[in-house]
């Protein structure tokens, strides 16, 4: 019951708007948050050749002459927790 009087609420409080116009408040909600959105810059780690193989990852390290960052999680047993047990 609180739930359908919820939607209904939605509804008639955002009042009509034209097909394919989005509603007010989101528009302003969308222009308030676009300085926060990530710039290319910010996701250019997304970019970074990951590799699960170490094979894989030396030799293609080797070919671009770089070096490789090793990062290994896990407890005292390496078990993969990747925190240490209380």
């Amino acid at each position: 019951m609180k739930r359908t009087l919820a939607l209904l609420a939605l509804v008639l409080l955002t009042g009509p708007t034209r097909a394919g116009e989005p509603a007010p408040e989101l528009t302003a909600l969308l222009k308030k948050a676009a300085p926060l959105r990530p710039t290319g810059r910010d996701l250019a780690w997304r970019e970074i050749p990951w590799h699960d193989d170490p094979v894989a990852a030396l030799k293609e390290a080797r070919d671009e002459k770089r070096a490789i960052l090793v990062w290994l999680a896990g407890g005292r047993d390496r078990d993969g927790t990747p925190l240490e047990r209380c």
